[in-house]
């Protein structure tokens, strides 16, 4: 007995120790981009840690050591595609264009961050004086994270966390710079095996885009912090992408490319691929009973396939009219009721458990818009793509598909075409090929998804425990680009050679010179 309660209090000991108070801001109002950190944050409760969070999206059933601030509300500034105040998601933005997507997205972290709700978050954290042992922030938007947690933290370590493929910025400010001649930027449809007009127009094209972008957010942010805490806050805001301890990105190089990684950047992979749920009888049913496959139509959580142009849906529902017999699709369809002039192979339905329908083995085809967390899951469930990019990482994702052979590109102005749209379903549906790669990178993504959200929790929990991670930071997060690229010592050894050559010139000429004129007095001489 006496065995047992010693044991029991060495186990609670334990507990009480190794418990942390960790703060969690990540406000962007997109649900693909919450589904990583959602898993995280629950990951971590069960580990016996206190989580404080700031986000869109609320985790239920979570009760105990779950605090949390409701910025539910943001949804609202992404739906309408034409009140000014709304960041339009129901069109294509070309690379540069996605520069005009950050104004109204930094206009929308200041709706957050001025709310009541997180204000009232932050009233509870300063009124109870709750000391956190390290705060998590969005990768992305650092920028306005920083301040607040030097706010609420005091100075505890900050890591980010980031739901893109790679992130750049992020990267590049902590030492993992980022080599454009060798890796596309999130913005790109290139591959990493670029010709030389290619690598110029990444080196250009990306630098130009994240300075814009980070003046953008940057300016906002100085914004934000001067109203709400001050102009002491506010300076900190350019060194902001500078501050964190240790970038934690939701990807690896199945979704990305293979990359020299900072021992202080970690690629978890895919966090919240789950092993598929119950579907709904009528989806279930309607999949069972397709002889010879089913294509899965979805533009994910932000593009609605309810905005396409009438054109575009006719010239779907045309080519799905034709399918051969025995094939069915399965359409994510966000208003009530069956699309205007559907056929009877098709089910529409207006929300989908995505990972259960790609799990599914009578799925043959994703038609997606090829969204990080959409091209995760097709992954693992082995289901190849036709990639319809539209904004954001998007190209970058579908770009990555097609040079691994698991997909093809379907761009948006082509959706105008029913041949184009009929050349490219086609081609995955029918060609064996696309299936044999996902296959392969099916059985990857397995070995690697597992050890996902553990890994994660190790990072936090290490961070916590060490109170920051400068141990881990390369000296190349204090250099320049210049440094970087050995343009120093190019630069020495040019001008060393240089001089050497001068010099010699110099040297020879006296000398010819000095001939020259023994010889012609030797000559008058005789």
């Amino acid at each position: 007995m006496k065995l047992l309660l010693l044991s029991t209090i060495f186990i609670l000991s334990r507990t009480v120790v190794n418990s942390y108070k960790i703060l969690i801001i990540h406000p962007t109002p997109s649900f693909s981009h919450q589904q990583p950190v959602m898993v995280l944050t629950e990951a971590l409760i069960k580990k016996g840690h206190e989580l404080f969070v700031v986000s869109p999206n609320v985790i239920p059933g979570l009760e105990n050591n779950y605090t949390y601030a409701d910025l539910s509300f943001a949804y609202k500034y992404l739906q309408s595609s034409e009140d000014p105040d709304t960041l339009n998601l129901q069109r294509q933005y070309s690379r540069f264009e996605n520069i005009n997507m950050m104004k109204p997205f930094a206009a929308i972290l200041e709706r957050q961050f001025k709310s009541e709700p997180f204000l009232q978050f932050q009233r509870q954290v300063m009124e109870k004086n709750i000391s956190f042992d390290v705060v998590i922030g969005e990768s992305f938007i650092m920028s306005h994270i920083c301040g607040i947690a030097e706010y609420l933290a005091k100075g505890k370590p900050i890591m980010s966390f980031g739901t893109l493929p790679e992130d750049m910025p992020s990267e590049w400010a902590i030492g993992n710079i980022y080599h454009l001649s060798y890796g596309p930027g999130l913005e790109s449809a290139y591959t990493d095996r670029m010709n030389i007009w290619q690598r110029l127009d990444n080196w250009f094209s990306c630098s130009y885009i994240y300075y814009e972008v980070n003046k953008i957010m940057e300016e906002g942010a100085i914004k934000l912090m001067q109203e709400n805490y001050g102009p002491e806050y506010a300076a900190i805001v350019p060194s902001c992408f500078r501050k964190p301890s240790l970038l934690l990105l939701s990807s690896n190089f199945l979704n990305s490319y293979p990359r020299l990684l900072a021992p202080n950047v970690i690629e978890l992979g895919p966090m919240h691929i789950k092993p598929p749920q119950a579907l709904p009888k009528v989806v279930q049913n309607w999949l069972d009973g397709a002889k010879s496959g089913v294509i899965l139509f979805s533009f994910g959580s932000n593009m609605k396939s309810k905005s396409l142009p009438e054109d575009v849906r006719s010239n779907f529902l045309r080519f799905f009219k034709e399918l051969p017999a025995g094939y069915r699709v399965l359409w994510k369809w966000e208003l009530d009721g069956e699309i205007p002039g559907q056929s009877d192979n098709i089910l529409a339905q207006k929300w989908l458990p995505q990972q259960g329908v790609l799990a599914h083995p009578k799925v043959k085809a994703f038609i997606t818009q090829g969204g990080l967390q959409s091209f995760q899951e097709a992954i693992h469930f082995g289901v190849p793509m036709i990639g319809t990019p539209w904004f954001g990482d998007q190209e970058f994702n579908v770009a990555k598909m097609v040079d691994a052979g698991i997909g093809v590109l379907l761009p948006p102005q082509e959706l105008h075409s029913y041949e184009a749209i009929k050349a490219a379903v086609s081609s995955v549906l029918f060609n064996e090929s696309y299936a044999a790669k996902m296959k392969q990178h099916s059985a990857i993504s397995r070995d690697l998804t597992p050890y996902a959200v553990d890994k994660a929790v190790f990072w936090v929990e290490h961070v916590a425990r060490h109170g920051g991670a400068s141990h881990l930071r390369p000296s190349t997060a204090d250099t320049t680009l210049f440094e970087y690229l050995c343009l120093d010592i190019i630069s020495v050894i040019l001008a060393i050679s240089l001089t050497i050559l001068i010099v010699t010139y110099l040297i020879v000429k006296y000398f010819i010179k000095f001939v020259h004129s023994t010889l012609s007095c030797k000559i008058k001489q005789s």
